[in-house]
C-alpha cells in the first residue's frame, strides 16, 4: 500500500470530510486555521499539497502529559486510555471525533509505551529483505492481522497493520483451527518510534466498518505526528532521553 497513492485516490472525499468535521466543531471553538480547498482545487493537488491542506484545515491537538502533538480533522473529545480499558497501567489518549451514545463511531487511540523495546527493531526498514519478511511473518502471528507492512513515520521505522475480519480459532485445543469467527469491526494500527525515543501506537476506530475516507484521515494524522522533547510527570515538565 502506497500512502501517497491512497491520499490521491481519496483526496476529494477526504478534504470534504475534514471540512464537515471542522464545521461541526466550529461552534465550540474557532479551531480552523484555513478553509478546506474547493473540489476543483482538490482535484489539482499533489499528495504533498493535499497533506498540507489537511494540516492547514485541521486542529492540532497537543498532549503536554505525554509530550506529543497530532493534527486532527476536528477538535476531539479526549478520554484517558486508562478509562477506556479500565486499566490504570495503560498510558495514552482516546481522541473521539464522532460517537453514538457511549459507542465510538470514529476516533483514534494514541498509546504511549505501546510495545516492548525488542518488539520493533529501530532499523528494521533498513535491514535486508529476508529479515524484513521474517519480521512481518512473526508480527502477523502476534495477533490476528489481515495485512501487515513496514513503514516509516517521520523517518523512523514503523509497522502498519489491519486487524482481521475473519479469525480462525482452535476451539478444542488440539492445535488445529476448526472454527472461523467474524469480528464486529476492524482496526488499523501503526506502531513506531518517536523522535525522542517514545514507543507509540496509533489505532483507528472507524465503526461499523472501515472506510476509505476514515483511513485517509487517519493516515494524514499519523504523518503529522510529532514527539516533543519533554512531558509532564507529577506536575513537572521533565525532559525525555533519546
Amino acid at each position: 500500500m502506497d500512502w501517497k497513492k491512497t491520499m490521491k485516490m481519496t483526496l476529494v472525499s477526504l478534504l470534504t470530510a475534514v471540512s464537515a468535521m471542522s464545521s461541526a466543531s466550529a461552534a465550540e471553538e474557532p479551531v480552523i486555521a484555513a478553509e478546506a480547498p474547493s473540489v476543483g482545487e482538490q482535484a489539482q493537488m499533489t499528495p504533498e499539497e493535499a497533506f498540507q491542506a489537511y494540516v492547514d484545515s485541521g486542529y492540532k491537538y497537543t498532549s503536554k502529559r505525554y509530550g506529543y502533538s497530532i493534527v486532527c480533522p476536528a477538535k476531539p473529545t479526549v478520554v484517558p486510555l486508562s478509562v477506556l480499558f479500565g486499566d490504570n497501567t495503560e498510558k495514552g489518549d482516546v481522541l473521539i471525533f464522532r460517537s453514538n451514545g457511549y459507542d465510538v463511531a470514529y476516533g483514534w487511540i494514541v498509546m504511549v509505551d505501546a510495545f516492548d523495546e525488542a518488539t520493533l527493531p529501530s532499523d528494521i526498514t533498513k535491514q535486508p529483505e529476508d529479515k524484513q519478511k521474517e519480521f512481518i511473518e512473526k508480527f502477523m502471528k502476534s495477533s490476528p492481522y489481515e495485512f501487515v507492512r513496514l513503514t516509516e513515520v517521520d523517518g523512523r521505522s514503523g509497522v502498519y497493520a489491519v486487524t482481521a475480519k475473519e479469525i480462525e480459532v482452535d476451539t478444542n485445543g488440539d492445535g488445529k483451527t476448526d472454527e472461523v469467527l467474524t469480528a464486529e469491526s476492524q482496526m488499523v494500527r501503526t506502531f513506531f518510534r518517536g523522535a525522542y525515543g517514545g514507543r507509540f501506537g496509533i489505532m483507528l476506530m472507524d465503526n461499523p466498518k472501515l472506510t476509505k475516507e476514515g483511513i485517509a484521515l487517519y493516515e494524514f494524522g499519523v504523518l503529522s505526528f510529532q514527539e516533543w522533547p519533554s512531558s509532564m510527570q507529577n506536575g513537572a515538565n521533565v525532559g525525555k532521553k533519546k
